[in-house]
C-alpha cells in the first residue's frame, strides 16, 4: 500500500520533470537552426546581420569585350588556368549598426583544394574587408556594379582548369553564425 507522502513525492517529481521538459522545448523553438551548408546560387544566407546572395558564377575570358571589364588590370592567365567571377549581393539588415565584410572568400573543390579571391581593379569588384553601413547594400545603389548586366559585385578567382571539374565547388563565407557554404554552378 502506497502512503500519501510517497504518492505526493512522485507527483512532485513528475511536475518538476514536466516543467523542465516544457522549458527545454520552448527554448528550442526560439533557436535558429538555419542550415548553413547546401545553399545554392540565388538562395540568400544570413550570417549575423549580413545577408549574402550569390547570384551567378562563370568563367571569364580576357579576350571577350564584356569580360574584359571584369578583368581590368589582370594579366592573361597562364595556360591551364581560368578566371572565375562569383557575383554576389550583400545586405546589412541591421538598421542601427554597420558591419564589416570578411577580408577574403575562398572557393573549395570536393578534394579540399582552396582558392582565395584575388584583388581586382574592376569597378565591378567586391571590395573585401569594408564596412557595410547600417541597412546598406553591396553593390551600392546606382554604382557600376549595381546597374551593370548582373547587378552584383564580383569576387575574382584564378583557378586551374582541372579544379573546375572537381564538383561541387563551393564558396565559403565567414561571419557571425557561420561559416556558410554556397554551391557554385560552374
Amino acid at each position: 500500500m502506497e502512503t500519501p507522502l510517497k504518492n505526493n513525492w512522485f507527483r512532485g517529481l513528475a511536475l518538476v520533470l514536466a516543467i523542465v521538459f516544457s522549458g527545454l522545448a520552448l527554448a528550442a523553438c526560439g533557436v535558429d537552426h538555419e542550415e548553413k551548408t547546401g545553399i545554392v546560387e540565388g538562395e540568400p544566407v544570413s550570417l549575423g546581420s549580413l545577408e549574402y546572395n550569390v547570384l551567378f558564377t562563370r568563367p571569364l575570358n580576357i579576350a571577350d569585350v564584356e569580360d574584359s571589364q571584369y578583368l581590368i588590370g589582370q594579366p592573361d592567365p597562364e595556360p591551364g588556368f581560368t578566371y572565375i567571377g562569383v557575383f554576389v549581393k550583400i545586405k546589412n539588415t541591421d538598421e542601427d549598426n554597420p558591419h564589416i565584410l570578411p577580408e577574403s572568400f575562398k572557393i573549395v573543390t570536393t578534394t579540399g583544394k582552396e582558392f582565395e579571391n584575388i584583388p581586382s581593379k574592376s569597378t565591378y569588384a567586391l571590395q573585401t574587408g569594408i564596412e557595410v553601413p547600417e541597412n546598406g547594400d553591396i553593390p551600392v545603389a546606382d554604382s557600376t556594379a549595381q546597374v551593370g548586366p548582373i547587378q552584383a559585385s564580383m569576387l575574382l578567382y584564378l583557378v586551374d582548369d582541372p579544379s573546375m571539374e572537381l564538383r561541387p565547388v563551393e564558396l565559403h563565407i565567414e561571419g557571425e553564425d557561420g561559416p556558410a557554404t554556397v554551391e557554385l554552378d560552374l
